[in-house]
């Protein structure tokens, strides 16, 4: 994030209604769907909330610590971990690797890809413009809050897990 801003998630904005995702896949690939969104809703039917889970640009990426060939790894100028897909040989150790679990293996290629901030948009990530309920934001970061943020959406995912197997 060299221009100092970052995708911010605010879970109880959150209304489920995946307008990020539909946004996200369109630009990206040019079709309407979640298998090729780098952001996620997740319904957790237990408690009845929705909730926006994308890339939290970790500065110590699990994902690219894990990658055998330098695919996945950090870009110093964006300031972001980016997969290139042409080093990427589909062995999923960095999806299985993300706290998070925003990395997926694209349907056609079988290479892997994650959220990259919509490079090369001047206008920003399309998930941010797309949020009509403002759950997903592009700002300058405040740390604490990101940091509690963070938390939280741990324990949301925990909970959607939990819910799954019960």
């Amino acid at each position: 994030m060299s221009n100092g801003k970052a995708l911010m998630y605010n879970q109880e904005k959150c209304t489920g209604c995946r307008s990020c995702v539909v946004g996200c896949s369109l630009y990206h690939d040019g079709e309407c769907g979640k298998v090729t969104s780098r952001v996620a809703v997740v319904r957790n039917e237990r408690f009845g909330e929705s909730f926006v889970v994308g890339c939290d640009m970790c500065t110590d990426a699990p994902c690219a610590a894990v990658c055998p060939t330098g695919a996945c790894a950090m870009d110093t100028t964006a300031g972001i971990t980016k997969i290139n897909a042409e080093k990427c040989i589909g062995c999923k150790e960095c999806a299985m690797a993300c706290p998070f679990g925003v990395i997926n293996m694209h349907y056609k290629t079988g290479k892997a890809f994650k959220c990259d901030l919509c490079e090369g948009r001047d206008a920003g990530p399309v998930c941010a413009d797309w949020c009509p309920s403002g759950a997903i934001t592009y700002a300058s970061p405040n740390i604490a809050l990101k940091a509690k943020r963070r938390t939280k959406l741990m324990e949301r995912l925990e909970a959607a897990k939990a819910g799954e197997e019960g």
